[in-house]
């Protein structure tokens, strides 16, 4: 077989003339164009968010609240923290029932995501080794590897700020719980030391 454009002699085998470059095999079209495919389809799986994060784990952020509103009435005997913990402890469990529909949605994204990158970087070895030496394919291969890492680093980035900023939230809802009760302590702690006295006092006046 004879290359058609620089009439080299090749081998049934040879799928890219090693002195011109050209691409003897027409397969490689379907590959680019499944390249391009899976890149797209790589491209529109969402974006991990905040909000979706939040939804997932705000059984944790209730959680919290109703351990803390529980101590609160615990320590006052109000009855209106009574009504704020039955009220957190329903909002935990739809956030529970959430977590579990709405968790297998967000793992499935994931997978997806995952099971592009793999389909993406498959495609790009099979070009890479039987079509490397065709400079279309070398220069198609370069700008795809480029897209490819800025999507999985911005999807990854997305992430990693989603859980960074869940951290955030949890802490500052944890310092201020813990904030507030050591007051509310504090002030029963007070009261309780001016009543001892005027107590004492009493019962000298009596006697």
């Amino acid at each position: 077989m004879k290359c058609p454009k620089c009439g080299d002699e090749l081998s049934s085998a040879t799928k890219v003339c090693p002195r011109c470059g050209y691409v003897v095999d027409d397969k490689v079209d379907e590959y680019l164009t499944s390249l391009e495919a899976s890149l797209m389809d790589l491209k529109s799986v969402a974006p991990v968010s905040f909000g979706a994060y939040f939804s997932m784990n705000a059984y944790l952020l209730y959680g919290i609240m109703l351990i803390v509103f529980l101590v609160v009435t615990l320590m006052t005997g109000g009855g209106l923290f009574l009504i704020l913990a039955a009220l957190a402890l329903v909002l935990m469990v739809v956030s529970l029932v959430r977590k579990f529909s709405g968790g297998r949605k967000s793992k499935a994204s994931e997978d997806e995501f995952r099971r592009l990158q793999v389909e993406t970087d498959t495609i790009m070895r099979v070009l890479k080794n039987d079509y490397g030496e065709a400079k279309e394919v070398r220069e198609r291969l370069k700008s795809v590897t480029s897209e490819l890492k800025d999507v999985v680093y911005e999807h990854n980035a997305n992430r990693r700020h989603a859980v960074r900023v869940w951290i955030a939230v949890l802490a500052v809802t944890v310092a201020v719980s813990v904030a507030g009760i050591v007051l509310l302590g504090s002030r029963d702690m007070d009261k309780g030391q001016e009543a001892a006295p005027a107590t004492a006092e009493s019962v000298s006046l009596n006697d």
